[in-house]
């Protein structure tokens, strides 16, 4: 039988497997001090294979810092960790599909990876500025494995891996860069082909952020720097200037043709006109071009009749005949307007001037590309951090962050990149005051969309003297876990009472997913046996007959082993009691699952017979060794496509 892994992946494996299918020759193998064999690189067949390269003391260009090479390490060294749900704290567990991590964000980000890499639409996320006075993540790669254990889901007064690094600190922005590029490196696995990735920044990191992120994303991923309006600093605290912008970076993991999404174009506000360029002939299909100026019946609106441009410009009508000359010139080839056609666009002739509009449907073709000032790109505004502030008072919550960034402003980015796909999953990282959750459910509410998101935040303690702290949250993600729970039902009352205004005609709104589901990220739930025999005593070996630690439960078993199949982790889940055990169907029974101890064979047949992709069992499971030899022999009787693994 086939074991399932306990840590996750190694992606220093898959790089490799990468590499052999484009160079099947530089593939070789070492032999371990344990004696195995494994597969790597053999760098001088891989240079013969792609030429000149770039080597030793030669000349290059390269951004580096101290800390570098082991960063890039880390994102790539496998953990013995997994995600312990906590139905107690979520909201809708069993319907919602939208995830609530709490832990390290680079424990996160690997942990994901399995099961969502290329998947994310969207990142957002809102870093440690290194202003000298916040916290940044204690990424201590030198740290002995038992340290690494003991400090495993606890953390201190100060957050636990987070450290404060001042401007005194000799490594005040290597340590920085060593903390962002592993998670970077990460984010982008986790990216669709045509996913985005936006990061807030003030200019004290712009420059290592953009160089980083050229390096991770290539320079040609990137798309722009946002400028953002944040507000301006008060003049007591100004000398040299008063600091009124911050930017949002955005890359693409692929650079591609997707359209991002600004204002949107309003009916009759984009002449077809004024470009110098006639053209002798264009041809519109009746029922496409509209002249409200001339007196009706003049132009048909439908029928066979087909509407001709020419130049000196003449509107002629087929069917009888009639001729208006106009004058202008045309923008658009025969092929542009055939296709804006195609799409739905209509067209008006307002006036024998020959002011021609057109008037798009809701489709990305009704949108200008967004402004690199993101003021520019709402009537509105996108908000500041007063505003910020304002949105958490009408949540009662107003106190708990200092620099939150504005809801609206995170619901502009999630439009500008996720308009008109209405089911994308969007992540936070930093998930902070959990403002891009509540952007997700606002967004949906308004247009009926069904968004997801996942949320990523160490639970930081909060300062005993912090108002956070004397309204009784212990740590931040309390804070960001209350922060959605009141959004969401503000936004369920705000729909409801709206569908109760419906004018005659007016469809009702939905109630959007306002649920999440949280997850606790901690240490394995199971025991390592994995030591050398002459180490293990007689009383050990006893200890380790079931090597599950104490306190997990079935629940903790089956979030750990849905990852290792990509199912995912808001999956619906299923408890069916058979012949007296409890066996788990996950995501309409793609997984089937019993973690019980002495499970008998009939029950095995029982899930054979439900015929799933994917079958789980622990080693403590099986009643005897009849049922260990037939679990294999009775999915293949039964259910001979279903893949089969222990834990």
């Amino acid at each position: 039988m086939e074991r399932l892994s306990r840590t996750t992946e190694n992606i220093l494996d898959e790089n490799v497997e990468k590499l052999a299918e484009l160079f099947p020759e530089v593939v070789t193998e070492v032999r371990e001090s344990d004696g195995s064999l494994r597969h790597t690189i053999d760098v001088e067949a891989l240079k013969a294979r792609v030429g000149d390269v770039a080597e030793g003391q030669r000349e290059r260009y390269q951004f580096t810092w101290p800390g570098k090479r082991d960063a890039k390490q880390e994102a790539y060294r496998p953990i013995d960790k997994c995600l312990r749900p906590c139905p107690e704290e979520s909201v809708n567990w069993d319907t919602t599909e939208n995830l609530y991590i709490e832990g390290d964000n680079l424990d996160a980000l690997k942990l994901l990876r399995n099961t969502y890499a290329g998947k994310i639409k969207m990142i957002y996320i809102d870093p440690p500025y290194n202003t000298g006075h916040d916290f940044i993540y204690d990424d201590d790669f030198s740290r002995a494995k038992a340290d690494y254990d003991a400090e495993s889901g606890d953390y201190d007064e100060e957050g636990g891996r987070l450290v404060a690094n001042p401007e005194s600190n000799g490594r005040f922005h290597s340590d920085w860069c060593s903390m962002m590029y592993p998670r970077l490196l990460l984010a982008r696995d986790l990216l669709s082909e045509d996913g985005v990735l936006l990061i807030s920044i003030d200019e004290r990191e712009l420059g290592n952020l953009q160089t980083i992120c050229d390096e991770v994303f290539s320079i040609r991923g990137r798309v722009a720097t946002f400028a953002w309006t944040k507000t301006s600093t008060p003049p007591s605290l100004s000398f040299k200037n008063r600091k009124t912008i911050e930017y949002v970076l955005a890359y693409e993991r692929v650079p591609n043709t997707s359209k991002y999404f600004g204002s949107k174009l309003d009916n009759g506000d984009a002449p077809l006109l004024n470009s110098g360029n006639p053209v002798k002939t264009l041809l519109f299909p009746s029922g496409v071009i509209e002249f409200p100026w001339m007196e009706e019946g003049v132009i048909p609106a439908s029928g066979d009749g087909r509407v001709c441009f020419a130049n000196p410009i003449i509107v002629e009508n087929y069917l009888n005949q009639d001729a208006v000359e106009l004058t202008g010139e045309f923008k658009w080839t025969q092929n542009t307007l055939n296709e804006e056609i195609f799409h739905g666009t209509k067209f008006v002739v307002k006036s024998s001037q020959f002011s021609i509009r057109f008037q798009r449907p809701a489709n990305e073709l009704s949108y200008k590309a967004p402004n690199n000032n993101l003021e520019l790109n709402m009537k509105a505004g996108v908000g500041t951090n007063e505003s910020a502030i304002s949105e958490l008072e009408q949540l009662g919550m107003g106190e708990y962050f200092d620099y939150p960034k504005p809801m609206t402003l995170v619901k502009m980015l999630i439009r500008m990149r996720a308009e008109t796909e209405k089911d994308a999953l969007i992540l936070d990282f930093f998930s902070g005051s959990a403002t891009t959750a509540h952007a997700v459910m606002k967004l949906n509410a308004e247009d009926g969309g069904n968004r997801k998101f996942i949320m990523v935040q160490l639970p930081e303690i909060c300062d005993e003297k912090s108002e956070a702290a004397k309204a009784g949250y212990k740590n931040i993600c309390e804070i960001g876990k209350e922060r959605i729970r009141r959004a969401g039902k503000k936004i369920a009352d705000e729909v409801e009472q709206s569908n109760q205004q419906l004018k005659l005609g007016e469809e009702s709104k939905k109630v959007p997913d306002i649920g999440f589901r949280v997850l606790k990220i901690d240490s394995s739930n199971f025991e390592d046996v994995t030591e050398v025999p002459e180490l293990i005593t007689q009383d050990a070996l006893f200890s380790l007959a079931d090597n599950l630690k104490p306190g997990r439960t079935a629940e903790d078993v089956l979030f750990q082993v849905m990852p290792q199949f990509q199912i995912p982790l808001s999956a619906h889940i299923e408890r069916k009691n058979i012949n007296g055990f409890t066996v788990f169907s996950v995501d309409d029974g793609r997984l089937v699952a019993c973690f019980d101890k002495d499970v008998s064979t009939d029950t095995i047949t029982e899930m054979a017979k439900m015929g799933p992709d994917y079958a789980v069992m622990r080693d403590a499971s099986f009643e005897g060794d009849d049922a260990v030899s037939n679990f294999d022999e009775l999915f293949k009787t039964y259910s001979p496509a279903t893949i089969t693994r222990v834990v």
